[in-house]
């Protein structure tokens, strides 16, 4: 086995404000629903966007796409999940229906998820828009516990950088700057890139704001066992995926498939230039399930959506064992040994 060039920390963050996490498609009448856990591009994202404006004094849009490289290359972000200082709530599939943690998607909605409901008004008639009514669906920041106690919500998780993690910048000069982790954060020099970020959508809203939590323990028995070696991810039969899984028709599984895609200023998809990786023995595809490399695509300007593929959905549950390693948007992908027959 290699020697492991990965450093791992265990984070837990409190929402200072709440949270949306958009996506598409989508089932039901909500508008703008929310997904109820956090997927490692989000933090990709916001990773990317922080160091960014902490080291170039005026961002230009080639410097995010640039450091945004390097933090596809160097870090790996696991999902996060809600936290309420007892219980992570990991979706699971069951016999009896979905679960997030030990209570039903009834219960969870109940404790955790709020709306809102916002319509355009028109200037010179102080009157509401046609067609502008639109509703909102979120992650609260803070909850009701069995108790009748208000709490804050928090959220769960982990991030992965590289032993010789570093940040290049070309400008006038060429400026190389290192990381490192330690149990409050990551850090460049004395800044830490982590202990103020601001995730998802509808910020205009004031959303999204999370905190580094200080003084809060990461649950010791926390549902997903994540290994030191993003590479070498182990799925057990029976254990609920802990983030989406590239679809395999040949897999036997009770749970959900969906089309997943991401929205942005450009598609970081087409960062990646390469078919195949091949890390610790072994081999994963970057190729979509057409065929084509994942970083084709046209260029169209404005917000760009990433091509949407079919996904297994957290809380699903694989009839066998698997091997994947941890993509850079925190999904995860079958990989097969490169001695073994295949």
């Amino acid at each position: 086995m290699s020697e492991n060039r990965w450093q791992k920390g265990n984070f837990v963050f409190r929402l200072k404000s709440p949270l949306h996490i958009g996506y598409m498609p989508f089932k039901g009448s909500v508008v703008s629903p929310t997904r109820y856990y956090v997927p490692g591009r989000n933090f990709w994202g916001a990773v990317t966007k922080r160091i960014t404006e902490h080291l170039c004094k005026v961002p230009e849009a080639d410097d995010y796409k640039k450091i945004g490289k390097q933090v596809m290359e160097n870090f790996r972000f696991s999902y996060f999940y809600l936290y309420d200082g007892k219980t992570i709530y990991l979706p699971h599939y069951t016999d009896k229906g979905m679960k997030y943690g030990n209570i039903t998607k009834a219960e969870f909605e109940h404790r955790f998820i709020g709306c809102i409901v916002s319509t355009g008004i028109e200037d010179e008639t102080r009157t509401a828009k046609d067609k502008s009514l639109h509703e909102i669906e979120f992650i609260n920041n803070r909850f009701r516990d069995e108790n009748g106690d208000i709490k804050p919500v928090m959220i769960a998780g982990c991030i992965w950088i590289k032993k010789d993690a570093k940040i290049e910048i070309k400008r006038e000069e060429e400026e190389t700057y290192q990381f490192k982790i330690k149990p409050n954060g990551i850090f460049i020099d004395d800044f830490n890139i982590i202990s103020e970020l601001i995730l998802g959508g509808e910020s205009k809203y004031g959303f999204g704001h999370v905190q580094l939590a200080s003084g809060v323990e990461f649950p010791k028995t926390a549902p997903f066992k994540w290994g030191d070696i993003p590479e070498k991810i182990e799925i057990k039969q029976e254990e609920p995926l802990v983030a989406h899984l590239k679809y395999n028709r040949n897999m036997k599984f009770e749970g959900d498939i969906e089309l997943f895609t991401g929205i942005g200023f450009y598609d970081p998809k087409k960062l990646q230039d390469k078919d195949t990786t091949e890390e610790n023995g072994n081999i994963c595809s970057n190729k979509s399930s057409d065929g084509k490399k994942e970083s084709e695509g046209a260029e169209k300007p404005g917000r760009i959506i990433s091509k949407p593929e079919f996904y297994f959905s957290p809380g699903t549950v694989l009839e066998k064992d698997i091997n994947c390693k941890l993509n850079w948007d925190g999904t995860l992908e079958e990989c097969y040994n490169a001695n073994a027959p295949h």
